[in-house]
């Protein structure tokens, strides 16, 4: 696909591999093979470091600072050439102020609105040489309503083919979470819900745990009965991921989270440990509910997180932002 060239800065390994799959012409600035366990690389992607070192592992705003100035970095080849971009993609905090005075076009794409203090809010929505989307409805009320902005609202978008069908032939609980003891979140709440029951959670960031590929997480959503969903904003990829593949969700009450579980039709929102470990334990004894609810699911994600229509959408909005 023709269109504008983009920069991506290694970011969180789902979102980024989606999000090459705009099909633009992206640099990836260091080597996929550090996130081989997460997501394949696409054949839009060209990495800008010829071969992957455990070092990359390790960089910070520093080291990228020196590649994008041409300086030296330990696990870097020296000499290394940049390939001309038309737009930098960033996602966290430190790559927006990274890119701060640097030239060129920069897109953000933000989570959550405490990536940026409201100082800095006030300062980046003021510049021509940064455009600002958000794939979290609360985030782009926030921008409304307090800085009366109004930015694009793009939602995580799938292939509807590389997902499903759902089986559910496992009776059990899958979650995807990584360093979900580190982050907090309803952690706790989790373990003693799952106590006696099947469940399998899978944290790619945990070095004592089985590593599985994209092909093997997506086995284990087709096969697991029901899909436990918890995070500290509205959705995470791998809850889009489950609803695409047909499953049925319980998850813990977070804000946002109706519009991706409606309440008895795909799924159960609950308070507390006890309500998440009922909810489990009814779909995983009643096969023709979670098959019910796992339709409607599959619904839901089609009708509001199809790639074709969001692909669709970024392909125009980077397109105007490259020429405008």
């Amino acid at each position: 696909m023709s269109g504008p060239s983009l920069l991506m800065i290694p970011t969180h390994p789902g979102v980024q591999y989606h999000f090459t799959r705009v099909g633009l012409p992206t640099f990836f600035l260091g080597h996929w093979d550090q996130f081989r366990y997460w997501r394949p690389q696409e054949p839009n992607v060209v990495n800008v470091l010829p071969r992957f070192d455990e070092a990359q592992l390790d960089w910070g705003p520093a080291e990228f600072a020196a590649l994008l100035d041409g300086r030296p970095v330990a696990g870097a080849p020296a000499g290394l050439q940049l390939p001309r971009w038309d737009i930098a993609w960033l996602m966290f905090n430190w790559q927006v102020k990274l890119f701060s005075d640097r030239p060129g076009k920069k897109l953000y794409r933000v989570a959550k609105v405490a990536e940026l203090e409201e100082r800095e809010w006030d300062a980046l929505l003021s510049r021509d040489d940064f455009a600002v989307v958000s794939f979290y409805p609360n985030t782009v009320a926030w921008l409304r309503e307090k800085k009366g902005v109004e930015v694009p609202y793009v939602p995580l978008g799938l292939d509807p083919a590389a997902y499903g069908p759902w089986t559910g032939e496992r009776a059990q609980v899958l979650s995807i979470i990584h360093s979900y003891r580190e982050r907090g979140w309803h952690h706790r709440q989790y373990l003693e819900a799952m106590q006696g029951l099947p469940h399998l959670h899978v944290d790619h960031l945990d070095g004592a745990q089985e590593k599985f590929s994209y092909e093997g997480l997506q086995r284990l959503l087709r096969e697991s009965r029901l899909y436990l969903h918890d995070g500290e904003q509205e959705y995470t990829i791998t809850l889009i991921e489950a609803l695409m593949t047909g499953m049925p969700i319980v998850s813990f009450r977070i804000p946002g989270i109706e519009r991706y579980v409606v309440e008895g039709v795909n799924g159960f929102v609950c308070d507390g440990a006890a309500q998440v470990r009922e909810r489990c334990r009814l779909l995983l004894s009643d096969e023709a509910l979670a098959a019910k609810m796992g339709a409607a699911s599959r619904a839901l994600a089609e009708r509001d997180y199809a790639e074709a229509s969001w692909r669709a959408r970024w392909v125009e909005l980077l397109g105007r932002f490259a020429r405008g």
